[in-house]
């Protein structure tokens, strides 16, 4: 399990929300971005509950791993569908042109 602290405060969450909690925040601080998220996480009774966070440029949230009696906390959807966002957001590769260029007589290939 891992303990993200935020703002003022902290939550108690697994370690695969955790850490695609942090990828997203990076992630959407590089385009400068922001997002309500709402995350799966232990309440203070040891039931799972909820959190909403604000991510964005400003954000600064810290992981750390914490010791949990409980099973550990997973949310496969969340993870996913986050990893999903983070994908989306991320920084595009470039590919092949395979048509498009042949009439481009002045072309440097050089410089590509």
């Amino acid at each position: 399990m891992k303990r993200i602290h935020y703002a003022s405060g902290s939550v108690l969450t697994g370690d695969a929300i955790a850490d695609v909690l942090v990828r997203y925040a990076a992630v959407l601080a590089t385009n400068t971005a922001a997002a309500e998220v709402r995350a799966p996480v232990i309440l203070h009774s040891g039931e799972v509950g909820e959190a909403v966070l604000l991510l964005g440029p400003a954000s600064q949230i810290l992981a750390e791993s914490e010791p949990y009696d409980g099973p550990e906390l997973r949310d496969t959807d969340f993870v996913d569908r986050l990893d999903d966002l983070v994908t989306s957001l991320g920084p595009r590769r470039a590919t092949f042109v395979h048509a498009g260029t042949e009439e481009l007589d002045d072309l440097d290939v050089d410089l590509l």
